[in-house]
């Protein structure tokens, strides 16, 4: 198995990126947070954690920042009903501590946020992972979390894309505001851009 790559990023886009190594350009799928980490690393050498998913008819190759997201992400691929692209998908518009602290607060309406999960498949990820994810070496700030999902929901309601809101969410610049007003102002003005 594939631990990890280490080669110059020649491209990237928010769902996948693609690592020159030794003339080979291997594509990776990654999540919005990856993204958020590598986007300025173009044309930089840097190294992706892997997770290698075989089926029938492809090869699928999913490239992590960190050791702690592709730990997630296989957690999250053990839950029936959760394939590699829902895994990615969750990671996407929640980074690992939200996941973690969703499921173990049994948040079911902040899991449902995500495209394709139900309230049955959100339920299902908090029983099967309960006393699993809460191994991961991952701590978040409570009220920093709190404060990005009410300006979250706040910019859906006005009509912004999901992931649109995520990418300008995940800034330090954004995030890093003490209020949820102060990160809605300083978002809208990022995505009125």
């Amino acid at each position: 198995m594939l631990d990890y790559l280490e080669g110059v990023l020649v491209h990237v886009e928010p769902d996948f990126a693609i690592i020159d190594i030794g003339g080979w350009g291997l594509k990776l799928n990654i999540s919005m947070f990856t993204y958020n980490k590598i986007k300025t690393e173009l044309g930089n050498k840097l190294k992706l954690y892997t997770q290698m998913v075989l089926r029938d008819d492809a090869v699928e190759l999913f490239g992590f920042f960190d050791v702690v997201e592709r730990q997630a992400y296989v957690l999250l691929n053990k839950v029936s009903g959760i394939g590699p692209k829902a895994a990615i998908s969750i990671l996407s518009l929640m980074d690992v501590a939200r996941l973690k602290t969703s499921i173990l607060s049994e948040d079911v309406k902040d899991l449902v946020k995500v495209p394709g999960i139900g309230k049955k498949t959100a339920q299902k990820i908090i029983i099967e992972l309960k006393d699993r994810i809460k191994d991961l070496p991952v701590t978040s700030d409570e009220g920093m979390y709190n404060s990005i999902i009410e300006a979250r929901e706040a910019l859906i309601s006005l009509g912004f894309n999901p992931m649109e809101i995520q990418l300008v969410l995940d800034e330090d610049s954004v995030k890093n505001n003490d209020s949820v007003e102060d990160i809605i102002k300083c978002a809208l003005k990022k995505l009125s851009k």
